[in-house]
């Protein structure tokens, strides 16, 4: 039955029908203002709340609503009453962020997103931020689900009504929150309700959500434990600042997981803004700010480059390599056009030219190493109380005198004489031996630690500037050469076995459908679902024993449930023989071999360059090197002096 509610200014309005419902209220369509909807309260709320609504309907901006779906107008069921609800823009293809940073989510709904469109994205959720903060007010409750996405990636934030909100003074809290978007200083928290956020809160979950959409939908401290006590909930590790991502993560206890993106993705400046608003110097208020979020973010996107194997591939003009390039060859894709048709075209390529003009290229001269001479350097003086090689030869000098002179003055005696010498011989020999054990012991293990550093120095100068380091890098464009040489018959193998493949594929392509965000897994909720995520395990088709047991917290029992819930997916699964090799699967075939084979190309076309620019830099390495060779060597001949008076 159709419901009249009347409009701040009095307009009766008809309530249309239900569009959503929530725990708090439901939104329903409004049949006279098809450009808004109304959200109603399931109860009455108290004089506060209908303050709190009053003063943002009343303070409504076109700036604002740009960013927020703030409220228009409040509603009440008679002229004067309370506040039952109020009128909000309606919003239309739009869908949660957490469906566009997922990269399973992203290759089926938006296959043609690449990285550039996540960053703007990206840009445009710290734009809606800045556009709170400016005017006195806090999201508070920062979550993937009320941060709405369009595809011109334009940003939207819902659920403003319960917005943490500064009306002239009177501060209305915002008084719930999500355990894995909350900041580490406020974890642990029973209760929001007196607890005042700052935007500098607010600002750890911006900077989680622009993590969350440039690194894969991976949670910043959800990786690999480095020790006990370090990865059994996401929550604690929070609190205890263990960044995964962090350069000093071995000291955090946690590094990042397997096939993950690396944070070297992004220029120095904006790695130590995550740094910033992840580690202990953020939470005394200097994480970094939307504002600076935009103006970073901006910058970045102002400064990519494409990758020449995909027009997917886009990345930071400070890379010298394509980061996805890397990625997928650890089997890690991120990016890829399900749909596109692949066209080959012509190269002019050639490999016998390339490989000549690898060959063409002299290694360097070999690295000069020189010799261990201890001429003229003079041995560490023994301390004191320790005797010398040449004093211990002196005591047993004097040994042997006595004893001659005991055994021709003593004849008949002689076997005293000659026992006599034989103990003062030893005693002679063991003068100060403990002290002069501990100090051989002592210099041997200097010179073992000085050796150990020659041999490194020399290793790293061999490899950065020595024929052997040049040779190493000829040899890895040696197994380019072949796999090139390769891929048309693994093209033909590969496009040959789709048939014998194609139930396997179909069954891929239909777990690829089966969401574990969306799915009841007993045990399994939203934080150990976010560690999943970040261990690239999205659907079912990622979903195996060994992976599923390399996430902290997921034993025998949770690996079970998650491979149950697998096994219910599977049985679902119906094979159509109908389809079983289609033309997009050739072409994704082709696909594959094409990117590769222009990769393939790139690397050989610039290996003669790239061996020419080793030889050149070798004369400038050597150099530098120089200096600490010739200091280590030096240092070597020493150790040897020095050991040698024993």
């Amino acid at each position: 039955m159709a419901r009249t509610l009347v409009s701040a200014r009095g307009t009766p309005l008809q309530i249309g029908r239900e569009l959503g419902r929530g725990g708090e209220g439901s939104v329903f369509d409004v049949p006279t203002l098809p450009a808004q909807v109304a959200k109603l309260y399931h109860k009455q709320l108290d004089e506060k709340k209908q303050a709190k609504l009053t003063f943002m309907a009343s303070t409504v901006d076109q700036q604002l609503l740009s960013y927020v779906a703030w409220p228009l107008e409040t509603l009440h069921s008679a002229r004067g009453g309370p506040v039952v609800g109020f009128l909000m823009p309606k919003l239309e293809a739009r869908e949660a962020v957490h469906m566009v940073y997922s990269p399973a989510h992203r290759k089926q709904d938006r296959p043609k997103a690449a990285w550039d469109f996540l960053l703007f994205v990206a840009r445009n959720t710290a734009a809606a931020f800045e556009a709170l903060h400016v005017r006195g007010h806090v999201l508070g409750d920062v979550n993937q689900g009320n941060v709405m996405v369009g595809s011109d990636s334009k940003v939207v934030l819902i659920d403003s009504d319960s917005f943490q909100v500064n009306a002239r003074g009177t501060l209305h809290r915002c008084e719930v929150g999500v355990a894995h978007f909350t900041p580490p200083e406020l974890q642990g928290l029973s209760s929001f309700d007196a607890t005042t956020r700052t935007a500098n809160h607010d600002n750890f979950g911006l900077a989680l959500l622009i993590f969350h959409l440039l690194f894969g939908g991976r949670h910043p401290y959800s990786g690999v434990p480095l020790r006990n006590g370090v990865g059994d909930a996401l929550e604690s590790d929070i609190k205890a600042y263990r960044y995964a991502y962090a350069r000093d993560f071995q000291n955090r206890g946690i590094g990042p997981p397997p096939r993950s993106i690396p944070v070297s993705i992004m220029p120095d400046a904006m790695e130590a803004m995550f740094h910033r608003a992840f580690t202990e110097a953020g939470a005394t208020g200097n994480r970094p700010t939307s504002q600076q979020w935009v103006a970073a973010l901006d910058s970045v996107r102002s400064r990519l480059k494409r990758c020449g194997t995909s027009a997917m591939h886009l990345y930071p003009d400070h890379l010298a390599k394509c980061p996805w390039c890397e990625l997928e060859q650890q089997g890690a894709v991120y990016f890829i056009d399900l749909g596109a048709t692949y066209v080959r075209t012509a190269s002019s390529f050639v490999l016998a030219q390339a490989w000549a003009a690898i060959e063409s290229v002299p290694p360097p001269p070999p690295v000069f190493a020189p010799n261990i001479n201890s001429g003229g350097l003079t041995a560490q003086a023994l301390p004191s109380g320790i005797p010398g090689g040449g004093t211990i030869f002196f005591y047993r000098l004097l040994v042997v005198g006595f004893t001659l002179a005991f055994v021709v003055g003593f004849p008949k005696a002689w076997f005293f004489g000659v026992l006599g010498g034989f103990v003062g011989w030893a005693m002679a020999g063991s003068a100060g031996s403990s002290e002069r054990a501990t100090e051989s012991k002592r210099r041997q293990s200097a010179m073992l630690a000085v050796k150990v550093e020659w041999n490194k120095l020399l290793e790293q100068a061999q490899r950065e500037s020595g024929p052997e380091g040049f040779m190493a890098k000829r040899n890895e464009l040696s197994k380019l050469r072949d796999e090139y040489q390769a891929l048309p018959q693994a093209e033909r193998q590969e496009l040959d076995q789709l048939h014998s493949t194609a139930h396997q594929r179909q069954k891929q392509k239909f777990l690829d459908t089966c969401f574990i965000d969306s799915a009841d897994i007993s045990g399994v909720g939203p934080a150990r679902k976010t560690a999943l995520r970040s261990f690239g395990i999205e659907t079912a088709a990622d979903v195996s024993r060994q992976r599923v047991l390399q996430v902290r917290g997921f034993g025998e029992s949770l690996t079970r449930a998650v491979l149950d819930w697998k096994a219910s997916c599977e049985r679902r699964f119906t094979f159509n023989s109908a389809n079983a090799v289609s033309e997009s699967d050739k072409n994704a075939v082709r696909a594959k071999f094409g990117m590769r084979k222009a990769a393939l190309e790139v690397s050989l076309s610039g290996g003669s360059a790239e061996l020419q620019r080793f030889r050149q830099q070798a004369v400038s390495r050597a150099a530098v090197l120089r200096p600490k060779i010739d200091d280590v060597a030096r240092r070597l001949a020493q150790a040897e002096v020095d050991l040698s008076v024993f």
